[in-house]
């Protein structure tokens, strides 16, 4: 591997260089551990490349972790996973006006139909009942979806790549469940459609043959790693991948500018580049080593009566569940954090998720093991004290999004907006998946469910106090009147 790019900043820091450049602290912070990390962040100074333009240094960064997923062309992303959904988003929006997605994506694939004004068609996932998780989504409900929408405009297959713009997708979802895109990549393709995979939970996947194959490989025009969720990178970094000729790369790269800070830290950059490095040069083994920890976790969670854990995901995900207990899943994270020190990643309505990657111990096994075990011996088994997740509703549609989102809004107690129309995205944080889209219509199913969720302790975002953003019903009218 040639010398990277951490390398390269650990040899200017130890030059006689002096900066009279950004940034402002010249190099020179006393208190640790900035005074360390400050050496290493530099601009775009002679010999450092840039970004949005990169010719030398940064542009061998990204063909090393081309070459890491078999991809055609990498962009390094600083501003995390977000930044890439919104640019592949919104260069696609420029074929058609309609994209289909899973409803269980993340807010940013929201935002970015939003700031598009496309019209969103949605997919639902089957609910896997026995963990309140969401399941794959099928090319059985793909093609429906395809096929409503040229029902709907009174055209020809062939005329479905000027309809839609694409498809985008989650694989794995946050819960670790993965969808067949190879199926799904072939299914789009034969309309002329790309498929965008927002794979930012999966960066590990193809390094390994106990783990699921990266979605680059399987056939996706657009694939979306966060390389700092599941691998040794620090946080804000991911990765976008483009194949394929059914997306623009001249409008992906101008969006990639938009939506990209013209001053990327070198220090996250650096961190990709040295997270690459360790997948190419010790990912397998420390994958390896990791099935070998999980196996041991998985036999000795055979002893508990009422916790259990979820074998439908992709071995980096530990759905743990205490569905059908006394326990919410929002207990069993509170004691885990706080009785012995282990923070979990997400706490849902039954359940609780936990994050594997190679960089994982068997110390920290052995502490989650025998804390669950412990747990276990004190709860006690109950029917009905769960709540459904909160993928699992379908609301109706008053108004499009941009519409709602943009209108005059009133705030008004939880408890009394049954049949009133968000004007507000209402999520769980994490996992940032909507519960509501702005325009969609509150029910007392999902009332009920906001307030379980606010009164157990999780957080809710969109919610002011136990109060809701409801579009003013004067604006709504004229919008339908119009």
């Amino acid at each position: 591997m040639k010398k990277g790019l951490l390398e390269s900043l650990q040899s200017y820091s130890e030059s006689d260089f002096y900066p009279f450049h950004m940034p402002g602290h010249k190099r020179k912070l006393e208190k640790e551990p900035f005074a360390k990390i400050c050496r290493y962040d530099i601009t775009e100074i002679d010999g450092f490349d840039n970004l949005h333009k990169p010719e030398s240094i940064l542009r061998e960064a990204q063909e090393r972790a081309a070459k890491l997923y078999d991809s055609e062309e990498t962009y390094y992303l600083v501003n995390g996973s977000t930044s890439g959904i919104l640019s592949a988003v919104s260069t696609v929006a420029s074929r058609a006006h309609t994209l289909i997605i899973a409803r269980n994506c993340h807010r940013a694939v929201y935002h970015a139909a939003f700031l598009n004004h496309m019209k969103l068609h949605y997919v639902y996932p089957e609910m896997i009942s026995e963990y309140d998780i969401a399941g794959p989504v099928t090319g059985d409900s793909l093609e429906r979806s395809i096929k409503d929408i040229l029902n709907m405009e009174k055209a020809e297959n062939q005329k479905a790549r000027e309809l839609i713009a694409g498809v985008v997708i989650t694989s794995p979802t946050y819960d670790g469940i993965t969808s067949n895109v190879k199926e799904i990549a072939d299914l789009v393709h034969a309309y002329g459609i790309p498929l965008i995979v927002d794979q930012a939970h999966g960066a590990h996947f193809g390094m390994h043959p106990a783990y699921p194959e990266n979605a680059v490989k399987e056939g996706a025009d657009i694939v979306i790693h966060s390389v700092h969720k599941t691998l040794p990178a620090p946080t804000q970094t991911a990765l976008l991948h483009r194949n394929g000729t059914l997306t623009d790369k001249e409008i992906l790269k101008k969006y990639l500018q938009i939506y990209q800070s013209s001053s990327p830290s070198y220090v996250l950059m650096a961190g990709m580049d040295e997270a690459v490095r360790i997948a190419v040069e010790e990912g397998y083994q420390r994958l390896d080593i990791l099935l070998e920890l999980r196996d041991s976790f998985l036999k000795e969670m055979e002893k508990c009566r009422h916790i259990r854990i979820c074998q439908l995901t992709e071995p980096g995900k530990l759905i743990i569940s205490v569905k059908g207990s006394s326990m919410t899943g929002q207990m069993l994270y509170d004691i885990l954090r706080d009785r012995y020190h282990l923070q979990m990643e997400m706490a849902s309505g039954s359940y609780v998720t936990a994050i594997l990657s190679m960089m994982d111990s068997k110390e920290g096994m052995h502490r989650l093991t025998d804390a669950l075990v412990q747990i276990d011996k004190e709860i006690v088994k109950r029917e009905g004290q769960n709540r459904e997740s909160e993928f699992a509703f379908r609301p109706d549609i008053a108004l499009p999004m941009w519409d709602a989102y943009m209108a005059s809004f009133k705030e008004i107690e939880l408890s009394k907006a049954d049949g009133e129309t968000a004007a507000e995205f209402i999520n769980l944080y994490p996992p940032g998946i909507p519960i509501l889209v702005p325009g969609e219509v509150l029910d007392g199913e999902i009332i009920e469910a906001i307030q379980f969720y606010l009164e157990s302790g999780y957080t809710v975002q969109g919610i002011f106090d136990h109060r809701i953003r409801v579009v003013q019903s004067s604006q709504l009218y004229q919008m339908e009147e119009s």
